[in-house]
């Protein structure tokens, strides 16, 4: 009897559909290429340490690693909110990357467009 991979499908999968690399996965999580290839192809066991940070790489729970097939797990409203606020870590973790190195002047460019979006926010919630 074949064994199913769950775990190393869903991650090929969410990685596919974020249209990033093994490379780039392994960049965002701190893993190595070679050791996602082998998660995704079930030659390899993973750790809950592993699977948190593919899953903060990914903006995923660590629950989501573990849906056979297409099988959807409902969630609640406070399940929604932790996704978001695990997809918002992680953006917060990658600005910082993405500005270094940049010049100056593009850089206040874009917080003065984080800047405008966030008055933008704070009017349309007034509203």
């Amino acid at each position: 009897m074949k064994k199913i991979n769950v775990v190393g499908n869903n991650i090929r999968r969410f990685r596919e559909n974020k249209g990033i690399t093994q490379e780039e996965l392994a960049l965002k999580s701190g893993l190595s290429q070679g050791y996602i290839n082998q998660l995704e192809n079930g030659k390899r066991r993973y750790t809950q340490k592993t699977l948190e940070l593919i899953a903060e790489s990914l903006s995923v729970l660590v629950v989501e690693l573990f849906k056979e097939g297409d099988k959807k797990i409902t969630t609640s409203k406070a399940e929604d909110f932790e996704i978001q606020k695990a997809k918002k870590k992680t953006y917060k973790k990658e600005l910082p990357d993405l500005l270094n190195g940049l010049p100056d002047h593009i850089i206040e460019h874009y917080i003065s467009l984080l800047r405008l979006e966030k008055e933008l926010l704070k009017k349309a919630n007034k509203s």
